[in-house]
């Protein structure tokens, strides 16, 4: 192994932030990491770490090296990404981040196929719960939906996968104590259901079909960090809520939530595939993302 090699090692370890987890994402025993950064602490005659019993801190020489060969491993990944678009037969490693309600719902079975097609190709599907962070870190890819312009990091490219459209909805059995409803104004200071970094009040934009917009005031009596739960709160009468028509399409068709103003719904959330503008991706990433684009807009309905 050249320095070079070690280097590389060294950043996934910090990035890692222990030896126990930066042996499980490399696959390389404990003991084996510790050696190879001994050896490279000697080759440079310096400490890169301070080591503890159960974690370790980069000493101040350590975090300015650090720096440096995170940019040179962005280098080296750029380069082979370069050498493998010179091939038709995408390859290696794509490790992507996505919401869990997403992943589950749609994104997981497009990876999967991916996965079975690109034999030489190896899918790490991490799906987290709850507000997504849009750090890249060791992702080589990222899924994010957002609402509006809310993405304005420039060291990440994003680029456009589908619109996902979205409903005010509720039970009936909420709705049927209001009577009808002809105006937004009559649902304002209503209980709603929503996104657990809300706080208790919120307020939420409506469009309807002529591109107007209003904005509806929404007493939260329940909130969640994931929209399953917070579908299941509004199936149960909990409140007004906003989720996304491919969630709740099934329940409006057979009753079990209703529209409380038809002509009018939340913005669509647009979905983003974001990665480091100074990591080019692999073709299995370009791939990925050129499929995956597809695979969301034949299953996204149209608003």
């Amino acid at each position: 192994m050249g320095i070079v090699d070690d280097l590389t090692l060294f950043v996934e370890t910090v990035r890692a932030g222990s030896l126990s987890a930066a042996s499980r994402k490399t696959g390389i025993p404990k003991s084996s990491l510790s050696r190879r950064i001994g050896d490279l602490e000697s080759q440079l005659g310096v400490h890169l770490l301070y080591r503890g019993p159960r974690n370790f801190s980069a000493t101040e020489v350590g975090i300015s090296i650090y720096e440096r060969s995170e940019r040179i491993k962005e280098e080296l990944d750029a380069i082979k990404a370069l050498a493998e678009s010179f091939s038709n037969h995408p390859s290696g490693k794509l490790r992507i981040s996505c919401p869990a309600v997403l992943a589950e719902s749609l994104v997981s079975e497009f990876a999967i196929g991916f996965s079975i097609v690109h034999t030489d190709v190896r899918i790490t599907l991490d799906s987290a719960v709850g507000a997504f962070d849009t750090a890249i870190g060791d992702y080589d890819l990222m899924i994010h939906p957002a609402r509006g312009d809310t993405m304005a990091d420039s060291e990440l490219v994003r680029q456009k996968l589908a619109a996902a459209s979205y409903r005010l909805v509720a039970s009936p059995g909420f709705m049927k104590p209001l009577g009808m409803i002809n105006d937004p104004s009559e649902l304002q200071d209503r209980n709603g259901i929503g996104w657990a970094a809300d706080g208790h009040l919120a307020r939420w934009t409506l469009v309807n079909r002529n591109a107007n917009t209003t904005e509806l005031n929404v007493n939260l009596k329940f909130s969640a960090n994931n929209l399953n739960v917070i579908r299941q709160a509004a199936l149960s009468g909990a409140g007004l809520a906003r989720l996304p028509l491919t969630m709740c399409e099934a329940d409006l068709v057979e009753g079990r939530l209703v529209l409380p103003l038809p002509d009018w719904a939340p913005p669509s959330v647009t979905v983003y595939a974001l990665y480091p503008s100074r990591r080019s991706l692999t073709l299995a990433g370009r791939l990925f993302v050129a499929g995956l684009a597809r695979h969301l807009q034949d299953r996204m309905p149209a608003a």
